[in-house]
């Protein structure tokens, strides 16, 4: 039989034997530099001023140009085109100035609504509703071209939304 050996082997380096691919530093190196500029373009983007709100003067005079524009289109449109495009024009006038959500909703949620534009004087809303209710009713209507009928729409809405724009509340300098 043979003697069993007191010595002890050192472990063996396990280096070899385990996979995966060396990577050179300089790839680390080039990792590292791209991981960073990426996190200092994010910031360059995060920080940059953001372009505010337009004032509300902009704002209704984008809502007259749509108008004024419509008007050139007369010819062209059916009154149920006409009277969509314009109330979008006076629902963003409304959305932007009021905070007013009539622009995402139909005009049957709008009326339902009792605190629809209640920061409007009594006149103010006295001419918008009745405007709102017929410019429904054109364009869910059977329409054809009338250019007549469509001219005297677009100067309504230019008197109201004119009438909304001299209500509306101004800052004191």
């Amino acid at each position: 039989m043979a003697e069993p050996t007191s010595t002890l082997h050192d472990i063996s380096d396990p280096g070899p034997l385990l996979p995966g691919i060396h990577v050179p530093v300089w790839i680390w190196a080039l990792a590292t530099l791209a991981a960073a500029a990426l996190v200092l373009l994010v910031v360059f983007l995060l920080r940059r001023p953001k372009p505010g709100p337009a004032s509300l003067e902009e704002i209704y005079d984008q809502s007259r140009k749509e108008l004024e524009c419509l008007r050139g289109c007369l010819d062209r449109l059916p009154l149920a085109a006409v009277a969509t495009e314009a109330s979008l024009s006076i629902r963003r006038y409304l959305a932007a100035c009021l905070g007013e959500p009539a622009l995402y909703e139909t005009h049957e949620e709008f009326l339902l609504r009792d605190e629809a534009l209640a920061e409007l004087p009594a006149g103010s809303r006295e001419h918008l509703n009745p405007l709102l209710t017929r410019l429904a009713e054109l364009k869910y209507g059977p329409s054809a071209e009338d250019v007549s009928a469509a001219g005297e729409l677009i100067n309504q809405c230019l008197t109201v939304l004119q009438g909304l724009e001299s209500t509306r509340p101004r800052p004191l300098a």
